[in-house]
């Protein structure tokens, strides 16, 4: 895999694949925009707005499964581009639903496909790229995908407050159905321009297409080197005996999952998955209420209160107002959040180019440390904007997705890796639904625990990294051909 080099050619589909990345995070974050502006049209309420912000990532965890069990039995390639056009479908068609059942529906169908862009193009990248690029290229990737954060308030802010009003009939068309337009075409956009790329190589000689994955090396090598393909110096690729027997559904089906289930890899498998659910139950799960909370702080005239204290009072000023349904965002949400989200994002791609000399299991514990401590922090925050910079902060988890991913890339064979990232990120997407499902609920009934649970969560996974085990590349024999993929 080192032969065929490291050129523009990888970076090129590295970017296409961090566009699905970026899509399948605007999907389930742009819910903090879209629910709030919604509430009036489909007569939303605070409990329903809570379940409907935790839709995306219920089917994320519902179909996890299957859609790993498909990316290691037909394809990298096509069952993404299959899984991203379908969310991105049914994304559109959900902004054109005139009540809340049939949104819902829409909406938990296109979650339902968005499990396999979350998570398939991790092992993706990690398959067209030498090993010794494969963390700072994965950390890149995902610091890429931070930018999925930063455009979900900068295209609320551009969409939301225009004032139009299309009769559609049942409804009125508005300026938040657009928004949900524009957050579906994200996908479809990947997914065109993935169709003009390679399938996995590794993948083709795990199912004994060694003469199509050769064609693919000879290209990647041509384009990368700038030589002909036939300058290739590998002329055959071998696979390992057994590999290209061909089995039933359900004996394929036993064959992707009891060995994850077992030792060695079961630890492997919980332990990454513990460590998404510590990232994604703070990144989706809080973070989903952060416009909220901004907006009763930010907009609040009480000074020398903590946030929560600030938070608690608006709390009880909203329920005497809820005679008049008010959907509308304040501007200085709209500016915190793109500010704080695009400098998060700016942070996000310096720090993870340095990945290669701080390692991937040092940026996680500085990554869960840090975030930890801000949560808890908030706690004795007293002025506004502090509490704005801390809070705003939570989209820096998003560094620790790509490192944890890379261990499993790094961990799991070939033939089991597609299953083993989408059951890691099923486990660790079960945090967003806990975690917007019990900040939803905490930050009314007791404020103060919401950012000590999550912080400390945080601290324990941080400890937990320490666990994870040496990475591969310090051992790596140096080798001047390869013959085995």
């Amino acid at each position: 895999m080192q032969i065929k080099g490291l050129g523009w050619y990888n970076f090129k589909y590295c970017l296409v694949l961090a566009l699905f990345l970026i899509a399948a995070i605007i999907e389930p974050v742009g819910y903090s925009f879209i629910v709030p502006s919604a509430k009036c049209d489909l007569n939303m309420t605070d409990a329903q707005r809570g379940f409907i912000s935790s839709v995306p990532y219920i089917g994320i965890v519902v179909a996890s499964f299957p859609w790993g069990f498909l990316v290691d039995t037909k394809g990298r390639k096509r069952v993404i581009i299959y899984g991203s056009l379908a969310a991105g479908g049914f994304g559109v068609i959900s902004g054109f639903m005139p009540e809340l059942i049939s949104f819902t529906v829409c909406k938990f169908i296109t979650s339902l496909c968005l499990a396999c862009p979350a998570a398939a193009p991790y092992s993706y990248i990690g398959e067209i790229l030498p090993r010794r690029h494969r963390d700072i290229m994965l950390s890149i990737t995902n610091a890429l995908q931070i930018t999925g954060s930063a455009l979900v308030p900068l295209l609320g802010w551009l969409i939301l407050p225009l004032d139009f009003r299309i009769d559609f009939g049942a409804y009125y068309f508005r300026s938040w159905r657009l928004l949900v337009i524009v957050y579906s075409l994200f996908f479809i956009l990947a997914a065109f321009l993935l169709s003009f790329g390679p399938e996995s190589p590794k993948y083709l000689v795990s199912q004994g297409q060694n003469e199509e994955a050769l064609k693919i090396l000879q290209t990647m090598y041509a384009k990368n080197k700038s030589k002909s393909p036939e300058d290739f110096p590998v002329k055959q690729l071998q696979v390992a005996d057994g590999e290209r027997e061909k089995i039933s559904f359900l004996k394929s089906l036993q064959v992707q999952t009891m060995p994850l289930l077992k030792p060695p890899y079961l630890k492997w498998l919980f332990l990454n998955g513990f460590l998404l659910f510590g990232i994604f139950s703070v990144l989706n799960g809080l973070y989903m209420w952060v416009p909220d909370l901004l907006n009763r702080v930010l907009t609040g005239s009480q000074s020398g209160l903590t946030a929560c204290q600030v938070i608690g009072q608006r709390f009880n000023e909203t329920v005497s107002q809820d005679e008049v349904c008010i959907d509308t965002i304040d501007s200085i949400t709209y500016i915190i959040n793109s500010i704080a989200s695009v400098s998060c994002a700016i942070i996000a791609v310096a720090v993870s180019s340095t990945v290669k000399f701080i390692g991937k299991k040092n940026l996680l514990i500085i990554i869960f440390c840090l975030i930890g401590v801000f949560c808890i922090l908030i706690n004795y925050i007293t002025e506004d904007m502090l509490f704005a910079v801390l809070l705003s902060s939570v989209p820096i988890m998003g560094l620790g997705i790509g490192p944890v991913n890379a261990y499993a890339v790094e961990i799991f064979p070939t033939q089991l890796r597609g299953m083993a990232v989408s059951l890691s990120m099923m486990l660790g997407r079960t945090g967003s639904v806990v975690g917007t499902n019990v900040a939803g609920i905490l930050l009314r009934a007791a404020c103060e625990a919401t950012f000590y649970l999550f912080g400390g969560l945080l601290l324990v996974c941080g400890g937990l990294t320490l666990l994870l085990p040496k990475s591969r590349e310090e051992h790596k024999p140096k080798t001047s051909k390869i013959t085995r993929l």
